[in-house]
């Protein structure tokens, strides 16, 4: 798989998310549930989408991680139950758009941490996916990878 790989500077963009601690493997069961408590506030009119759905990692160590599940939003807005306002980070970021199915993101991710590794990037451990709009062919699924990097 052809990987172009760039470095960018990215600016912190709100989300509204609900957090939780889980590990890496258990993840894929897991994410309707909050993905859908923040899209409850949305179609209550409590909060104003208006971008793609995310999800920022933050490893814990091992297999454990926090994530941070929901979507892109105009502004800030206090919590609505476990609904929180949070931010993308900002920083600078190797990045590749992924297309094809989500059960390959795994590869592009660590593509992007050898190529970060290789070219002398040290990496922050907070990466971040941003999907695009959903599409039934698989193949054609859209999703940006990003992985912060530390400042040199």
């Amino acid at each position: 798989m052809h990987h172009n790989i760039i470095v960018v500077k990215v600016e912190p963009g709100p989300i509204a998310a609900v957090r939780v601690t889980t590990t890496f493997s258990d993840w894929p069961k897991q994410f309707m549930k909050p993905l859908g408590m923040v899209y409850e506030a949305v179609n209550a009119g409590k909060i104003k989408q208006n971008g793609q759905n995310v999800m920022v990692y933050r490893p814990r160590g091992g297999d454990s991680v926090e994530i941070e599940c929901g979507v892109q939003v105009a502004t800030k807005f206090e919590s609505i139950g476990e609904v929180v306002y949070s931010e993308i980070p900002g920083g600078t970021a190797a990045t590749l758009v992924h297309i094809g199915p989500y059960g390959q993101l795994k590869a592009s991710h660590l593509a992007v941490i050898e190529w970060s590794r290789k070219n002398g990037h040290r990496l922050a451990g907070v990466s971040w996916e941003i999907y695009g709009d959903w599409d039934d062919d698989p193949t054609k699924l859209r999703t940006d990878i990003f992985h912060l990097l530390e400042p040199s």
